[in-house]
């Protein structure tokens, strides 16, 4: 016969081993900067999108310009990986609140890949190196396998 602290104790596990048990996706925002999610309203070039009114750059990630040998088919690129209305996760670094470039420097989440990331890793872009030491980023694996 099974005590009723039997079951207490098996019913209170169940749940901290579905947390245990579950896998952490990377769609979880880190530091304390801006943590959103909406939708791409317009996709700008390779490495800059516009998620509503934001204006969203890719953390670490330079595509080549448009009128650039590969700017149009980084472009393409990302206009196929993360289409027009397409839900994103945006992860502002914080270490580069209100960038240089204006509007929210981050790491972008579209379909569940890590778009920054995908980027880099089909050759599309390379890792802005110049940003390496202040980025909340710089000690994530994609980060230092393309060269942070």
């Amino acid at each position: 016969m099974i005590s009723k602290i039997s079951i207490v104790v098996l019913l209170c596990s169940i749940p901290l081993m579905f947390i245990i048990l579950t896998p952490q996706t990377a769609l979880d925002c880190t530091g304390n900067a801006l943590c959103l999610k909406g939708k791409i309203t317009n996709v700008v070039d390779g490495d800059t999108i516009d998620v509503g009114e934001t204006r969203v750059r890719l953390a670490l990630t330079s595509t080549p310009e448009l009128n650039d040998l590969g700017g149009i088919e980084s472009k393409i690129f990302v206009e196929e990986k993360c289409p027009i209305n397409s839900e994103v996760l945006i992860d502002e670094d914080d270490g580069q609140i209100e960038g240089s470039y204006g509007g929210v420097i981050a790491k972008v989440y579209c379909q569940g890949v890590l778009l920054n990331e995908e980027i880099l890793e089909k050759g599309h872009g390379e890792i802005k190196t110049i940003h390496c030491f202040d980025s909340e980023f710089k000690e994530e694996s994609w980060a230092k396998k393309f060269g942070c």
